[in-house]
């Protein structure tokens, strides 16, 4: 999977990357060894198991640097998507400090970082500015 490509019109870019990913929802708990791709607003996570319905509400972990050392992204979600290879969620709430490391994996795994400036001016958080 590629960024977002010139006739792709998301808010964000995408950037494939790899990382441990842990998704809690109504006392269910899903891991993930893999994302396929995340983005300001959400994520893709490869995984098998659909114990989550689309629509679900969750709390996510992305582990940077792995489960036991490293920075954790926590993230507030929304099961958008199911497929046989995995789930997209997207992010609805996340806090200050995370959104900082959230925003810094972004930019520096992507292609094109003065595009992911622009996004990140053109938005407030995770919500176009009006």
């Amino acid at each position: 999977m590629s960024e977002t490509g010139e006739g792709d019109h998301r808010e964000f870019t995408r950037v494939p990357i790899k990382i441990e990913v842990q998704v809690d929802s109504g006392g269910k708990s899903i891991f993930s060894e893999q994302t396929r791709d995340v983005s300001m607003k959400g994520l893709f996570m490869l995984c098998q198991d659909h114990a989550l319905e689309a629509g679900a509400v969750c709390d996510m972990v992305l582990f940077l640097g792995g489960r036991e050392e490293g920075i954790r992204i926590e993230v507030k979600g929304m099961v958008e998507r199911l497929t046989p290879q995995g789930m997209g969620i997207r992010f609805t709430e996340i806090g200050l400090e995370s959104y900082e490391h959230l925003h810094n994996l972004v930019l520096y795994n992507s292609q094109d970082s003065h595009k992911v400036e622009q996004e990140m001016k053109d938005h407030m958080g995770l919500k176009r500015r009006e």
